[in-house]
């Protein structure tokens, strides 16, 4: 009995042991944890604002903040590259456009030889659409498909002045008749080339009373009279006779030069 009394306070005292020093090791524990608590939160505030750094294991050294040089880093961020999730997609666009207007010289016989009058021109609009391949605001591809004509250009019309003036006395009162620069010519090679062969572009034997025009001033065929000339006929034309010129026809050259360059009044009248 007295041997197993013993071993009950050997019990005893062993677990009371243990509750102590159980009790010792955690109290020791958290008066450390607490301690290291209290030193964070004071570098914590020591630092706080300012920058921060970190010194390895290996460079266990007294350092304080001022032996330390710190710089600034610079981080440089691309920013003119975008970059977009957005899937690309086909649209459909319009876009309006003018149609320029055409310009045309019209002769007439309702203004005097020379003036000028003009009708203005519009233009026109049409409409075209496009099928354009986006992803966000990049256009990846643009294809044409449709072109609507909204209106049509309207020409301009430059009217030139064909009309002649009346003769309101003398001979050939209510005559049209035009002032022009007459030059002479025969019907040899020394004024019609190497190649003339008498006759005139409408068949006329070429020579006295046979004149040469331009077509568009005073028509082919024409009967004349010309002052200082006499009557004769628009029965040619010339590379050099154009607007208010006319070459009168001689039968020699000799009459041809001596007429020279004159300004004359040929009266039309048929």
């Amino acid at each position: 009995m007295k041997e197993i009394s013993n071993q009950l306070r050997y019990r005893d005292f062993l677990f009371v042991f243990l509750i102590s020093f159980a009790f010792i090791f955690l109290f020791h524990e958290f008066s450390l944890l607490n301690a290291r608590i209290e030193n964070i939160n004071t570098i914590r505030e020591a630092l706080k604002g300012k920058e921060s750094f970190y010194i390895s294991d290996k460079a266990k050294v007294s350092l304080n903040r001022e032996n330390i040089p710190l710089r600034s880093a610079k981080i440089r961020i691309p920013y003119d590259k975008k970059f977009s999730l957005a899937l690309a997609r086909w649209y459909v666009e319009k876009e309006k456009r003018q149609i320029p207007f055409s310009t045309y010289r019209q002769y007439t016989n309702s203004i005097p030889y020379g003036a000028i009058r003009t009708e203005p021109g519009k233009p026109g609009e049409v409409e075209i659409y496009w099928r354009v391949y986006k992803r966000g605001n990049q256009i990846l591809d643009r294809q044409k498909f449709k072109e609507v004509i909204i209106s049509k250009p309207k020409p301009q019309i430059v009217y030139v002045g064909r009309g002649y003036m009346l003769a309101s006395r003398g001979q050939f009162a209510g005559k049209p008749y035009l002032d022009m620069i007459a030059t002479a010519y025969d019907p040899g090679p020394r004024s019609c080339g190497r190649y003339a062969n008498g006759y005139t572009s409408i068949g006329l034997r070429a020579g006295y009373g046979v004149v040469a025009v331009d077509p568009s001033v005073i028509p082919l065929r024409k009967k004349l009279y010309i002052e200082g000339y006499g009557y004769a006929i628009a029965g040619d034309v010339g590379r050099s006779i154009k607007g208010l010129r006319i070459d009168l026809g001689f039968d020699t050259y000799r009459e041809a030069i001596n007429f020279g360059v004159r300004k004359v009044r040929v009266y039309i009248l048929d």
